[in-house]
């Protein structure tokens, strides 16, 4: 009996060894979609709709980068001698800044706001004030090469002195002319990374 045991068991060891059939797996199937990312964003290239993100840009699932909105200004303030719209020499530089910024926001436009002191009449005063602001228009156009549909030049008189009263100090700071231009951009946020700092 234990020798028929014995048999058994072998035969049931060596039954379960026997040769199996396998079935042949069907053809592998062609990968279609391109899975780089090239751009390194973390967005795959067949899902990426905006393939040239800058690096550690922060992306939507898209692949497009997100961007804020910043904004720039510019100052101008020239100062003007007593009954004069001359436009000297050394006040170029300013002019030059002013000029420059407006080329790195084409969209902007200016105006020119000439002011003068409350030495002589009013009358004489708005249209000295109007060549003030129209020779800083001038050099803008005819010097720096701004378009004039960019730039308008406009004088206020003694309307709006930035010191009131008639004093030295008061007829210099007011003799001037001002502008105000200001220009936005975007900007494309970083994502956060350990090595980022807390400002970004």
């Amino acid at each position: 009996m234990k020798q028929l045991s014995i048999v058994l068991i072998t035969g049931l060891l060596l039954g379960g060894c026997a040769p199996q059939t396998v079935e042949p797996m069907e053809d592998t199937v062609t990968q279609t979609r391109d899975l780089t990312d090239s751009d390194k964003d973390g967005v795959i290239a067949a899902r990426d709709q905006c393939g040239d993100s800058v690096e550690q840009a922060k992306v939507n699932n898209e692949g497009c980068p997100s961007q804020r909105i910043e904004q720039e200004s510019f100052e101008l303030n020239v100062q003007f001698a007593t009954a004069s719209a001359q436009v000297r020499e050394d006040q170029y530089a300013d002019i030059r800044r002013l000029a420059d910024f407006m080329r790195r926001y084409p969209q902007a436009t200016v105006t020119i706001e000439g002011h003068a002191s409350k030495v002589g009449n009013a009358s004489y005063n708005m249209q000295l004030s109007q060549r003030r602001a129209e020779a800083i228009a001038n050099v803008l156009v005819t010097q720096f090469y701004i378009d004039k549909n960019r730039v308008d030049a406009q004088g206020f008189g003694e309307t709006q002195p930035l010191i009131d009263d008639e004093s030295d100090r008061a007829n210099e700071q007011n003799r001037r002319v001002i502008a105000s231009v200001s220009g936005e951009h975007g900007v494309t946020e970083k994502r956060w990374t350990i090595y980022s700092s807390e400002e970004q």
